[in-house]
């Protein structure tokens, strides 16, 4: 835990704050949609954020938030004991994120943060996945054959995009962004085109953006190139994992999304066509859906 003064260094130790309007958001992705169950097979995050309470003069908008989440990835044969059979290594992953927002609206938006978390046991996704086929889907346990190890994680992130209005409800939005940590380290560069009333924010900055009635549609494709993905290649520096693979370093990820939202709520659901991770998986793109749902404060 020698990394927790840091974190505590970034999120506590500094003055006291006004803060005015807060939103609490529940986002689940997962693959069952498309009748699939393996590679990025799951993703469940609770957040809440709040808007730092500024001079009706000043044009920025300041955000500050809290999320946690777990990620769970699999293989395709997700009942296979032979490690011979296995195209994804298991794994799991429970993190908690302080990220901080600043945006002008309809023109650009900065957003960083650091992270903690936890792979192997200690991220409880093998018997939180288990409950999920117990006690919904009905089916099996899975065997989580030589799961990835258990160990402590840390990172930050930055994130930058800048708004490009073709019309009054069009926008281009160029996006790029960066991850420095010992789970993944990556950077991407995406396009989107948003049409609709929240035309100038892409979807996954603050929802407190989308406080207002009004809708809108993205489209978007995103290329990235990793250095390092430790649920296919395990850590940097330790090397007591049982099943590894190597990672694609560059790979693509198209999107497209639909958001409702008034005043209290805001519903959003988004889809996923990802390249290979690594370059033995079966199939050649994967899908998921995320579904999300924010309540204003």
């Amino acid at each position: 835990m020698r990394f927790l003064p840091l974190f505590v260094v970034w999120t506590l130790v500094i003055p006291l704050k006004l803060w005015s309007q807060s939103v609490l958001t529940l986002s689940v992705d997962n693959d069952l949609y498309f009748n699939s169950d393996y590679y990025y097979s799951s993703g469940l995050f609770v957040s809440y954020s709040q808007e730092k309470q500024i001079d009706s003069s000043l044009s920025t908008r300041s955000f500050s938030q809290w999320k946690l989440g777990q990620l769970i990835y699999t293989p395709r044969k997700r009942y296979a004991t032979d490690m011979a059979e296995l195209d994804y290594p298991f794994s799991g992953y429970l993190f908690i994120r302080h990220q901080k927002e600043k945006v002008v609206p309809s023109q650009r938006g900065l957003r960083y943060g650091m992270e903690i978390g936890v792979s192997g046991a200690a991220s409880l996704a093998q018997p939180v996945q288990n409950a999920y086929h117990d006690w919904v889907l009905q089916l099996r346990r899975l065997s989580w054959t030589a799961e990835m190890p258990q160990q402590l994680h840390l990172g930050v992130d930055v994130n930058y995009f800048k708004s490009v209005p073709l019309t009054k409800q069009l926008a281009l939005i160029p996006d790029g962004r960066a991850v420095l940590s010992s789970y993944k380290t990556m950077g991407a560069a995406r396009l989107g085109l948003l049409i609709g009333s929240t035309a100038q924010m892409p979807f996954d900055f603050n929802p407190l953006l989308y406080a207002q009635k009004g809708w809108g549609i993205y489209i978007g494709w995103q290329q990235q190139y990793f250095l390092h993905d430790f649920p296919l290649e395990g850590g940097l520096f330790t090397k007591n994992e049982k099943f590894t693979l190597p990672s694609n370093q560059a790979r693509t990820i198209g999107e497209f999304g639909v958001v409702l939202h008034n005043e209290t709520w805001r519903l959003q659901g988004v889809y996923f066509s990802t390249s290979k991770d690594t370059p033995g998986q079966k199939r050649n793109r994967h899908r998921y859906l995320n579904i999300s749902i924010s309540r204003f404060f």
